[in-house]
């Protein structure tokens, strides 16, 4: 009479190492989530938010020096009231909506940027509790790596110069001489020198876009 144990091999306790291995695996993908669920779009909101609050403030100072110096261009060439004036105007006002346009696609740009980090992060932890089968040490790495992404700090780069148009007029008033001997835009100081020459034909105070 032949004894066993069990007479199947061993195949019942492989099943039942298989099901504590997956029961394991299930309890580290619930503490991932459990440190990950945290980051939803609140969360993804405000690093919009952070970018628009960095950048934002930089067009404003931006169009309110290039506004003004174009001002201060055209007073200083009798054409405030041309329809020069009006055409540089219009430049500038393109430009800055372009570059508040620019904050804006910047903004949803960076949120989404942080959930592609997220979600990464989360896939290799997962990956890493597949191969583990270690639910504490999921929920530590989670607990950590979740705590790293909240406390990242925003590092955004300034904003280039945004009315590169308008500039690229004042610049152009200043190459083309609407005056003799001024006055023009020190590109280097970036303040206006005036001169005492005569003053030119108007349509050569700036060049068309």
């Amino acid at each position: 009479m032949c004894g066993g144990g069990g007479g199947d091999g061993g195949a019942a306790q492989a099943r039942a190492d298989e099901a504590a291995r997956q029961a394991r695996i299930k309890q580290g993908v619930d503490n991932i989530n459990a440190q990950f669920g945290k980051f939803d779009n609140n969360f993804y909101d405000s690093r919009a938010r952070a970018f628009t609050n960095f950048a934002l403030p930089q067009v404003n100072d931006q169009y309110k020096q290039t506004s003004n110096q174009l001002a201060y261009s055209l007073g200083r060439s009798g054409l405030t009231n041309s329809s020069e004036a009006a055409r540089q105007a219009g430049v500038l006002m393109r430009d800055n909506a372009m570059a508040r346009q620019q904050v804006s696609e910047g903004a949803a740009a960076e949120a989404q940027k942080a959930r592609q980090n997220v979600e990464q992060q989360r896939a290799e932890l997962i990956q890493q509790v597949n191969m583990t089968s270690d639910a504490g040490l999921a929920g530590q790495n989670a607990l950590r790596n979740a705590a790293i992404i909240q406390n990242q700090a925003n590092n955004f780069s300034p904003m280039a110069n945004l009315f590169q148009n308008t500039t690229g007029m004042l610049a152009a008033a200043n190459n083309a001489g609407a005056y003799t001997g001024g006055p023009g835009i020190d590109p280097v100081k970036g303040f206006f020198n005036f001169g005492t020459g005569q003053r030119r034909n108007a349509s050569r105070v700036v060049s068309s876009n």
